[in-house]
């Protein structure tokens, strides 16, 4: 009996051992298959690659538990590769960030940093891995930001929520995970004709009064939608820096068209009246506690009236650290919603900016 016993687990260790075995050999065609895969010449060829990179990520969900070590491994050897598909390290790595553990995150960001921008590679897949690796601020991603989506114009489908990310929000969701440094990035790009729009674009989201300098040179461009684009940053996030430069405009030399869009708001400017602190009903402690609740959850504004804050009486320094630091963590969040709440710490911002305390 007892070596009847034996036998039959004898022989069910071999067969786990040979399924694993089999399906070790399935993973590892799977991430053959996607290392050989040759740059798309066209759309046709772009798609049928793609479902057969959605086809192999269902495979490596189904086995989920032996894939991630596997990718883990072929990942970190396909870095010390002298010439690493650009294919795999997107994949793995984006696999890896998505189902793996936090460990993962650092070999995922190494993924990142040796992506070529100019890869025929999936726009929205690198924006997710690109958005990931960029909550290390390693300033070394920034200029791959610059070729992959600052030069290019990349959208992001949200079949969940029935939506998709401009352009525009991908930059700021991308730049905005910088903080302080983004912004700065941002603003040595104005000096490039080629990108001036799309930059003032995601300063609308990210900026704040430190860019003024770098956009007031703008207010000269003969380019009306440039002009426009300079007027806009500098009312929506400018701050009393953005307005006195504004207001030192001369119309003198202005195309008709300018200043037919300029004299209404340059006539608001001037009768703005400086906001005054301390107006508000709630307590400074029930203010703070709204803060905190705020920057807990990733700056959304669900049940919290952003009235409340910029009347409340605590101190205008206090305000703005605290707004700033709650718009950085919501460019954690990768979706319309956030974007929407971002804008409005920004308008936040921007509006306690001109109290005098």
């Amino acid at each position: 009996m007892k070596r009847v016993l034996a036998a039959a687990l004898a022989s069910a260790a071999f067969a786990a051992y040979a399924g694993d075995a089999a399906t070790d050999a399935a993973l590892s065609a799977r991430i053959a298959q996607i290392r050989a895969m040759p740059a798309a010449a066209n759309a046709a060829a772009a798609g049928a690659q793609r479902r057969e990179l959605d086809a192999a990520w269902r495979f490596f969900g189904d086995y989920r538990d032996d894939a991630i070590p596997l990718l883990r491994r072929e990942l970190a050897a396909e870095l010390r590769s002298a010439r690493p598909s650009q294919q795999l390290l997107l994949d793995a790595a984006c696999f890896l960030v998505a189902y793996g553990a936090e460990a993962d995150r650092p070999l995922a960001a190494q993924a990142a940093l040796a992506i070529n921008p100019e890869a025929a590679l999936d726009g929205p897949q690198l924006f997710r891995l690109m958005h990931s690796a960029a909550a290390g601020q390693d300033a070394r991603l920034l200029p791959l930001i610059d070729r992959a989506f600052l030069r290019k114009a990349v959208t992001v489908p949200l079949p969940q929520q029935g939506s998709v990310i401009d352009e525009t929000g991908v930059r700021a969701l991308l730049y905005g995970r910088f903080g302080a440094a983004g912004e700065r990035h941002l603003a040595t790009l104005l000096r490039d004709p080629a990108l001036v729009k799309p930059v003032l674009d995601a300063l609308q989201l990210v900026g704040s009064p430190a860019s003024v300098h770098a956009v007031e040179p703008l207010l000269q461009s003969a380019d009306m939608e440039v002009f426009t684009r300079a007027v806009n940053f500098l009312v929506r996030a400018g701050g009393p820096q953005g307005r006195q430069a504004l207001l030192a405009i001369k119309p003198q030399g202005m195309s008709k068209e300018a200043a037919q869009f300029f004299a209404p708001m340059r006539q608001q400017l001037a009768q703005q009246p400086v906001p005054e602190a301390g107006k508000g009903a709630l307590a400074d402690a029930e203010v703070r506690r709204l803060l905190d609740t705020l920057e807990t959850n990733g700056g959304r504004y669900e049940g919290i009236d952003p009235v409340a804050i910029v009347q409340s009486r605590l101190p205008k320094n206090e305000l703005l650290e605290r707004l700033a630091r709650i718009r950085e963590r919501s460019f954690a969040r990768a979706t319309n919603e956030a974007l929407t709440d971002i804008d409005t710490t920004s308008a936040l911002l921007n509006a306690i900016s001109y109290r005098n305390q």
